[in-house]
């Protein structure tokens, strides 16, 4: 059965936004960009099925008539893109609240984000809207979210407060206070539990502990993520204990200083000025090669501190910087936004791009394979392979060509449904 694009979904709805899942889907004459398609690959067919891509075939080679086709000529195919650092669920009874997020998820589904890591919320309402997520109730990227561990003196901090509402702060499954009597065993399964596909290392936590919950973790077959920097451990301690990734591209720094200069919080200096200042971190880097430890530099909420604070324009010269150079290190980056969602992950693989000196193709890889490797989703998403998720994104302009492209959507499939606009 053939459909024309532009008329696909004139039957379903007459909302601004439509979806629909046909059981067996092929997209024909597509043009495929992702890490296994580096250079433009044209006039491919993906099939898919039940939610899963299952082949990818030049065009011309049959496939069954029970398929819906639809045909992508002119159109760019690349993988869904994934946010590593989003924050959904802070304060659900504020600005975090069901309508206001609700809002917020569709719209980044319908730009193409099709999975994103929430970093630290309340789980109990991030479990719901994965679930609601996953299945398809709601218009939503697929969401994977963390359970928080800190050191006692962070659940001072009122974020963890509104998170924990209702219940006791520091000591909830999703938001632990850890010390050296704490059974990691324990804390670990329990953080399992609430429905977390991972554990986040913040703040106030020394070099050996945070590497006791690595290794218990590990244990339990559960990914640690953490702040590049939490105080009592520095950078190479979470690299060497096996951390899966680090967020906050400013925070390597302090693999070198232990405080922040007072004459670096000057507006004025200029580019030769950091330039010459940021230490050089290259054996750093060479550790997080040899871990695969993915960095998850963040430009984007760094930018936009500085523009609206002079005195932290250090923060975002630096994290620039020590992202241009691991990359040319040939560390893997990944692409979370760590913002408000007023801008999704498409303004962080910009920033990538013109600030740290990735090439359009990297960005790209880094918002898709590597954001799905930070998230342990590699053997999932993050490619246009057989066997993966059929998350897949189509633009009508090449971003290989220009990054700015990477908003020319045409439709957004997510595990087989798809979305399109109909304004």
């Amino acid at each position: 059965m053939k459909l024309l694009l532009p008329g696909l979904f004139l039957f379903i709805s007459s909302y601004s936004n439509a979806q629909y899942t046909p059981r067996l889907l092929a997209l024909t004459d597509g043009t495929l960009i992702d890490a296994n398609h580096p250079t433009a690959t044209l006039h491919q067919t993906i099939l898919i099925k039940d939610g899963h891509i299952i082949d990818i075939q030049p065009d011309g080679k049959p496939f069954p008539d029970s398929a819906i086709v639809i045909n992508l000529m002119g159109k760019y195919v690349l993988p869904g893109l994934i946010d590593s650092h989003v924050h959904m669920a802070t304060d659900p009874s504020g600005v975090d609240n069901h309508p206001h997020t609700l809002q917020v998820l569709e719209k980044m589904l319908y730009s193409g984000v099709t999975t994103v890591r929430d970093m630290a919320g309340d789980a109990r309402v991030l479990a719901g809207l994965a679930r609601d997520a996953n299945i398809g109730e709601i218009p939503s990227p697929d969401i994977y979210y963390s359970a928080l561990m800190a050191g006692a003196p962070f659940f001072s901090d009122p974020r963890t407060q509104a998170a924990t509402k209702g219940g006791i702060n520091g000591n909830m499954p999703y938001m632990k206070a850890i010390t050296d009597t704490t059974n990691l065993t324990l804390a670990v399964a329990l953080a399992r539990g609430s429905g977390a596909s991972g554990i986040k290392l913040y703040a106030n936590l020394s070099g050996e502990l945070a590497a006791k919950i690595i290794a218990e973790a590990q244990r339990q077959n559960t990914p640690v993520w953490s702040h590049a920097w939490l105080q009592g451990a520095k950078p190479s301690d979470l690299v060497k204990a096996g951390i899966l990734s680090i967020s906050h591209a400013p925070l390597l720094i302090y693999e070198k200083v232990n405080k922040i200069p007072a004459d670096w919080k000057k507006p004025v200096l200029d580019a030769q000025f950091w330039d010459k200042t940021v230490p050089s971190l290259d054996e750093l880097f060479a550790q997080m090669r040899l871990h695969h430890t993915i960095l998850d530099a963040t430009l984007l909420t760094y930018k936009k501190w500085a523009q609206t604070d002079s005195t932290m324009k250090w923060d975002y010269e630096i994290a620039r910087r020590i992202a241009l150079r691991a990359h040319a290190a040939g560390v893997a980056i990944c692409a979370g936004t760590d913002d408000d969602q007023e801008q999704f992950v498409q303004e962080e693989m910009r920033l990538l791009v013109s600030d740290a000196g990735l090439s359009p193709l990297d960005a790209i890889v880094a918002a898709t394979q590597n954001s799905a490797a930070a998230i342990n989703l590699d053997g999932k998403k993050g490619t246009i392979a057989p066997g993966k998720d059929a998350d897949l994104l189509v633009l009508t302009r090449n971003p290989l060509e220009n990054i700015d492209n990477i908003s020319a959507v045409e439709l957004v499939i997510k595990g087989g449904r798809i979305y399109q606009r109909q304004d």
